[in-house]
């Protein structure tokens, strides 16, 4: 009787009238009390009306429907295979949908897709398909969407799929779980782009762009060698070993900076030894081990006594323990082996003194932010820190 009264109103009354019945039979259907016929019932008036012929009625029944855990399948199902409109809130919230399902529908067009990107949780299964085949804004709503889980192979396919794009680029910066790899080949992307830019406007020369930017980008990537776990600093190894960015500047960039761990896994890689038998080595610092170590890893020659040298320094040179004693034991680190770089010819080491001076005046410039920023914290903490240029 119910469900004859109900036809009977759907057919004279207007269609937001029909759409604001639609949250209250939804209510009832849930009701602890309810009974099997009256389940029944409402079940059925509720299948009618997925055949409403007003969008409004139906997005009503979605919007209902997508928060309940319990919601009838076959309701979620063709509600799901409606239009975009009425699908967005089912692939949204609904957590009746398999992963499955929500992979299928990643080529429904952009709407449907940007509704799966904001789900509370994103699978990685369903991330993976909406980066290969997302359009640009479903993309950009995965990654901004804390809920979401993302492989490297997924983060990897954004960054090739949408190279350059600068909302993308700053949404996966702002990820914690972005792995190490993928952050420095945003960095090397970056940096090629701005080349091309300096270039291109006849700013600069292009060998003095290179310089500027592969330093630039090499400084980054030793600040994030410097705080990477041991599994995060292997996968950056390999990952600037397959790049070709895994050079002599930047392994003596790292020493310089007292980052032992990196140049022992990059020893260990470039040379096919266990890192356990590097180790040893770096720390021992007997020079006829380390040069025979430098040459299996394919080291050129010339560059040995700058390790060796070096290393040495690492092994007199420790930190204070004060505000900003990182930056000043670099610019000690790099002090100490430029004083002993005056024994060995200008010729043979003349660009290595170049790159060591360069970075003995990064060194130095750290140093001085460092301690205008714990003078300023002592003062005044709320005065804002300068800003590394």
């Amino acid at each position: 009787m119910f469900v004859m009264k109900f036809i009977a109103w759907m057919e004279k009354a207007p269609a937001s009238a029909r759409a604001g019945a639609v949250e209250p039979l939804v209510r009832s259907l849930f009701r602890p009390d309810i009974g099997a016929e009256d389940r029944e019932t409402l079940e059925t008036t509720l299948t009618m009306l997925l055949d409403d012929p007003a969008v409004e009625v139906r997005r009503a029944l979605a919007e209902a429907l997508s928060r309940q855990e319990a919601a009838p399948r076959h309701l979620i199902v063709a509600l799901a295979a409606d239009l975009p409109l009425v699908a967005e809130p089912i692939f949204a919230r609904s957590p009746c949908l398999l992963d499955s399902e929500l992979v299928e529908a990643v080529d429904r067009g952009l709407a449907v897709q940007t509704a799966i990107a904001r789900r509370p949780w994103v699978s990685f299964a369903v991330s993976e398909a909406l980066a290969a085949e997302g359009d640009h804004g479903a993309v950009l709503t995965l990654v901004n969407n804390p809920g979401s889980d993302i492989d490297e192979i997924a983060f990897r396919t954004v960054v090739t799929r949408f190279p350059g794009d600068p909302d993308l680029r700053e949404a996966l910066f702002a990820r914690p779980d972005l792995p190490l790899s993928v952050r420095q080949s945003l960095i090397a992307g970056l940096g090629a782009r701005l080349t091309d830019l300096m270039v291109s406007r006849s700013w600069i020369t292009p060998r003095r762009a290179d310089t500027i930017v592969r330093e630039a980008c090499e400084r980054a990537t030793a600040g994030l060698a410097a705080e990477a776990g041991e599994r995060d600093l292997s996968e950056l190894v390999h990952h600037l070993r397959a790049t070709g960015q895994l050079t002599t500047a930047l392994l003596i960039r790292c020493i310089c900076h007292g980052q032992l761990r990196f140049l022992e896994a990059a020893l260990a890689m470039l040379a096919d030894m266990p890192a356990a038998r590097v180790y040893p080595i770096l720390a021992d610092g007997r020079e006829g081990a380390l040069r025979a170590l430098f040459r299996k890893a394919g080291l050129p020659e010339r560059s040995h006594p700058a390790f060796v040298v070096a290393l040495e320094a690492w092994r007199e040179t420790d930190y204070d323990g004060a505000a900003g004693d990182r930056a000043r034991f670099a610019r000690r680190m790099i002090e100490r082996i430029l004083t002993r770089y005056q024994q060995f010819h200008a010729a043979e080491v003349d660009d290595l003194v170049a790159l060591l001076r360069r970075l003995a005046t990064e060194a130095a410039r750290d140093a001085a932010r460092s301690a205008v920023d714990a003078a300023r914290d002592a003062a005044r903490p709320d005065i804002p820190r300068i800003a590394a240029a």
